[in-house]
């Protein structure tokens, strides 16, 4: 176990420095509309001094120097609508191996799935949507240098979900924040994630006074999945209840459409209308608005039912208050709910009373310009981030029931269709059986934060990585390796099915 965490978290050979690094509130400089709170000093994971601030008037912030700093900086995202100081970074090993490290709550205090902070607060929107990212990784790497008597030589973003919506954002609107940027699962297109949750949600809860049950429950979802398994496993050349890569299964839900009503083992009108929407994405009378989801995660702990379907009967704890802040939400269903109707009522049209059950998306698109003018991370020109060296690593689960693959996809395919050359400088890895961001029935830990660092000083793009799968959601255990895109694994007919070695890359 012990050699297992160093090959996934390796420390680093730390640099020399000419700072006292006594963790002093002394020990930093007075900044620009910056207030330093506290500093403290903690023994875990070879010792760091943690720093506490804010920006302007409501950006917080946490800073992790290490005591063997290796002379870089990694920053991490958060999620949802953060509320408090969040840092994935952590997750990764950054100050085990050696990184300063900082994560913010993008301005303000509340439940990760509560928006009503954002309502008629264009100051907090702009926050959340872009600017405490940046101020905090600007902030960090000053206090940095003078604690350390030297400025990073490396410097780093890496976040999934939310997070890796502020890593593109960073790559797009602050090309000179970081060399390296991770951007996990990436949600990007915020007023189109809402309209995507709404009209699924307005399917599978058409009652607005009854969000108890979804009209597709736990039966429905486990016959969907065996379904497709029993129609598509095999088509990878193994059958592990695993599908490489969904597209190549032609299941289509009307196949399981009642015929009669003695039928036990199909879906009703109602329930096929409401996967459609599921799988088909969002429309409105212009066309398609977004993306649907992929086959998968239909029966995952993390999967359809805690994001898309569920019910407050299923869900009681969602809205429960979380450990940082204390802070609850509104009751929901389920998390896109959640996030979906929070958008609408408080970014897009500043209304709480705003009801999902009765919109129609007619003239959504204009409605919904403002907001994404300052929320979404949608332009594919990379050229500034490229041209100083920057390096954009994405990656998706195809099993994530919380933010559609295929839009990250498709995403990516806009990126080399604006400049071929970008090949050189992003990578997407898609990874089968991956739930949102971590979890499921494929392998799904990657330590990314190694990897974008080797690339960025190495130069060499990464090919095939390796992917662990997780006994009792902390052990890592058997591998599989996941490809850069459109690549796949491909099993070379031999060798034990978990180990990474008995597979290769193939288009």
């Amino acid at each position: 176990m012990d050699v297992e965490l160093e090959r996934l978290f390796p420390a680093q050979t730390p640099v020399t420095s000419t700072a006292r690094q006594d963790c002093q509130m002394s020990s930093f400089p007075n900044l620009p509309q910056v207030a330093l709170h506290s500093t403290s000093w903690h023994t875990l994971q070879g010792g760091y001094c943690k720093v506490r601030g804010t920006i302007e008037t409501e950006i917080n912030f946490e800073l992790l120097l290490p005591r063997n700093w290796n002379g870089k900086f990694a920053m991490g995202g958060g999620g949802g609508f953060v509320g408090s100081v969040d840092n994935i970074a952590l997750l990764y090993g950054a100050v085990r191996s050696g990184y300063a490290s900082a994560g913010t709550d993008t301005g303000h205090s509340a439940h990760r799935i509560d928006a009503r902070w954002a309502l008629n607060n264009p100051e907090r929107l702009e926050n959340f949507g872009h600017r405490a990212v940046h101020l905090t990784a600007t902030t960090a790497k000053a206090l940095l240098a003078t604690y350390y008597g030297r400025e990073s030589t490396e410097n780093y973003f890496i976040g999934c979900s939310r997070g890796g919506g502020q890593g593109l954002m960073e790559a797009q609107r602050y090309p000179d924040d970081f060399d390296g940027i991770v951007a996990g699962a990436p949600a990007f297109n915020w007023p189109m994630l809402a309209a995507n949750g709404v009209q699924i949600a307005q399917k599978m809860f058409p009652d607005p006074d009854n969000l108890q049950a979804a009209v597709i429950g736990p039966a429905q979802q486990t016959l969907i999945e065996q379904t497709y398994l029993n129609q598509c496993d095999a088509l990878d050349g193994l059958e592990d209840g695993i599908i490489e890569d969904p597209r190549a299964c032609p299941f289509d839900i009307t196949t399981l459409q009642c015929t009669s009503a003695a039928q036990t083992d199909c879906l009703s009108d109602t329930q096929v209308a409401a996967m459609q929407q599921v799988y088909g994405g969002a429309k409105d009378n212009q066309g398609q608005l977004y993306f649907g989801y992929p086959i998968g995660g239909e029966t995952s702990d993390q999967g359809m039912g805690q994001w898309l379907t569920g019910g407050t009967q299923f869900n009681k704890d969602i809205s429960k208050p979380q450990e940082k802040g204390g802070k609850s939400a509104p009751t929901m269903p389920n998390a896109t709910f959640g996030f979906s109707t929070g958008i609408m009522k408080n970014m897009i049209f500043n209304d709480p009373d705003w009801d999902y059950s009765t919109y129609d998306f007619e003239g959504f698109r204009d409605a919904a310009e403002h907001a994404a003018s300052v929320l979404n991370a949608t332009d594919p020109d990379l050229r500034l981030f490229r041209q100083r060296g920057g390096k954009l690593l994405m990656y998706h689960g195809w099993s994530d029931m919380a933010l559609s693959a295929f839009a990250t996809i498709d995403y990516y395919e806009q990126i080399l269709t604006t400049d071929p050359s970008a090949s050189t400088d992003v990578r997407l890895y898609m990874m089968p059986g991956v739930d949102h961001c971590i979890g499921g029935t494929g392998p799904s830990l990657v330590n990314f934060l190694t990897v974008i660092d080797q690339w960025v000083t190495s130069g060499t793009p990464p090919e095939a990585l390796t992917a662990r799968w997780l006994r009792f959601g902390i052990v890592p255990t058997g591998s599989r390796p996941i490809c850069p895109f459109p690549q796949r694994a491909v099993y070379n007919g031999e060798g034990k099915v978990r180990r990474a070695h008995s597979y290769h890359c193939a288009l």
